[in-house]
């Protein structure tokens, strides 16, 4: 009976990797369920878990109280949208109490299985980019007119996922692939590395890229004594970006995006998301000045930005789209004020000591990618961002076994 619970645990844990891809109103049922299943098993196999788990636990989800407390001074005519943010938020508390409660073993188990977090990520990519294929070599004009931005909306309409947070949960896959896969078959480990990578390279999501760099600089650093033996994998990434950049229309086009940084924003703000990152930025500098004491409370922000970008419009004399601030540290800082920026960094510093205390570079690549995302996406606003941030911080925070690489 013990080895059928065994065999259950495992694809309990699989059932975990899995929810990142699901429908979102499956999503948090499935993660919820399995990670139930945990705690009831650590219970039912009387393993202990450490009382001082709960302390922390509760410092990694503080944030969350500080927006039940906003409720409270939130006008009467927002209350109802503060309210429905604690209860979208509710995640950022419960799931460091959840992991909190489940005992090193099973933590163990759930990281035994990290390995389908990499197939589920090729899956879907496979899934979605095979049918953008399919869907426009059949189509009377071809690719003819076919931009990045058209690859990324029907990348995220087909799988409901934004192309950041699936670049993010490729990082992360490349990430178990280097460090945690040493089981895994060379040839398949290496050819999962490249599928990822020519996956990610259309989608393009700056930030995350930023964070890939910088992960493969510390691996490169982590082997340089064999740093030989890996000298065709670099030459392989050197080959796959040149020829993405020449075959694969989509990354030209966002390079040659991003290289227009310099040109003015009044000429072109809506032309591309880089003279749209200066206009947010602008908008986000100047709410922190007004808010960024106490705070204009969650449910008023949006509100107030939607005016911003009115007046906006008018000074550009077009349409511009309001958005949120797409920054996360921002979100907090405005929203929230002093006490909700103190706190979030608060819970991004104990998972940063942690991760360096213990030497555990999937966990620190986790934050590269999450801490470095967070400066250009309000990550913790979607279901996808505050799920993968709280499930596998609050999963690597209560592990007890480094992985290193």
């Amino acid at each position: 009976m013990g080895g059928n619970k065994a065999v259950i645990d495992k694809y309990a844990a699989r059932v975990l990797m899995l929810s990142f891809f699901l429908p979102m109103q499956v999503q948090v049922i499935a993660l919820f369920v399995s990670s139930a299943w945990f705690i009831f098993r650590t219970f039912e196999d009387e393993e202990r878990t450490p009382i001082g788990n709960y302390i922390p636990a509760l410092g990694l989800g503080a944030l969350y109280l500080l927006y039940l407390v906003a409720v409270l001074f939130t006008p009467a005519s927002y209350r109802h949208v503060s309210e429905t943010l604690c209860e979208y938020k509710l995640s950022y508390l419960l799931l460091p109490l959840v992991y909190a409660s489940i005992s090193p073993q099973k933590i163990r188990t759930i990281i035994g299985e990290l390995a389908w977090f990499v197939y589920f990520s090729v899956g879907i990519c496979v899934i979605a980019n095979g049918w953008f294929v399919v869907k426009y070599a059949l189509a009377p004009d071809g690719f003819h007119g076919v931009n990045h931005v058209t690859y990324r909306i029907f990348f995220e309409d087909l799988t409901s996922i934004h192309p950041t947070y699936i670049s993010m949960y490729l990082v992360l896959a490349i990430g178990i692939l280097l460090l945690n896969a040493d089981n895994m078959n060379r040839i398949l480990k290496y050819s999962l590395f490249y599928i990822q990578l020519a996956f990610l390279l259309p989608l393009l999501a700056k930030s995350p890229l930023i964070a890939l760099a910088l992960m493969f600089i510390h691996t490169a650093w982590l082997r340089r004594r064999k740093l030989k033996q890996y000298k065709w994998l670099f030459v392989g990434v050197a080959a796959l970006m040149v020829l993405s950049y020449v075959f694969v229309p989509f990354v030209s086009q966002r390079v040659n995006e991003m290289a227009g940084m310099g040109t003015s924003l009044k000429q072109n703000v809506t032309d591309n998301s880089i003279h749209e990152r200066k206009m947010i930025l602008a908008v986000d500098l100047d709410m922190v000045k007004r808010y960024g004491v106490t705070g204009c409370s969650p449910g008023r922000l949006l509100y107030l930005l939607k005016q911003k970008y009115f007046f906006y419009s008018m000074y550009y004399g077009r349409d511009v789209n309001a958005f949120d601030p797409h920054n996360e540290y921002f979100y907090h800082w405005i929203s929230l004020g002093i006490p909700g920026i103190a706190l979030f960094l608060l819970a991004l510093g104990m998972h940063f000591f942690k991760a360096l205390k213990n030497r555990d570079n999937l966990y620190i690549y986790l934050l590269l990618v999450l801490g470095i995302t967070f400066f250009t996406e309000s990550v913790l606003a979607t279901q996808h961002g505050l799920l993968f941030y709280a499930f596998f911080s609050s999963l690597l925070f209560f592990n007890r076994q480094k992985i290193a690489g």
